[in-house]
């Protein structure tokens, strides 16, 4: 039996359930048939949310952020610790041939792969 044939048998079997279904509210007493319908109708209907859901989460949101408003300026500001540290290197006296060779690790900043491309050739050379 192929995958066509099995579709075929579930397409007639859903369309015999439908007519069997179909007949059976087409036999309902028409008050039961009312009542069903506001049955249905109910859930299907989106849920009601009471009143006060409706108004306490936006006014809990702005009071959080309001909050948050607030609190920012009595926050401590972090000490910048790597521009402290980086003086250091610089001031301490084993370390003032950096301040000396400035401008070459200015220049090696703003040219990171100029080095590699230096060092590459040589290494290549060598081997």
């Amino acid at each position: 039996m192929s995958a066509d044939d099995d579709d075929a048998a579930d397409r007639a079997f859903e369309q015999r359930v439908r007519a069997d279904l179909r007949r059976g509210v087409d036999e309902l007493p028409p008050d039961v048939r009312a009542k069903l319908d506001r049955i249905v109708d109910r859930a299907l209907s989106p849920p009601r949310r009471p009143p006060m859901i409706r108004f306490a989460l936006p006014a809990g949101a702005v009071a959080v952020l309001a909050g948050l408003i607030v609190a920012q300026p009595w926050r401590q500001p972090e000490a910048p610790l790597a521009a402290t540290d980086d003086f250091a290197l610089l001031t301490e006296g084993d370390n003032l041939d950096l301040l000396e060779q400035m401008e070459f690790y200015q220049w090696l900043d703003r040219h990171p792969d100029e080095l590699d491309a230096q060092v590459a050739p040589e290494s290549a050379q060598r081997s």
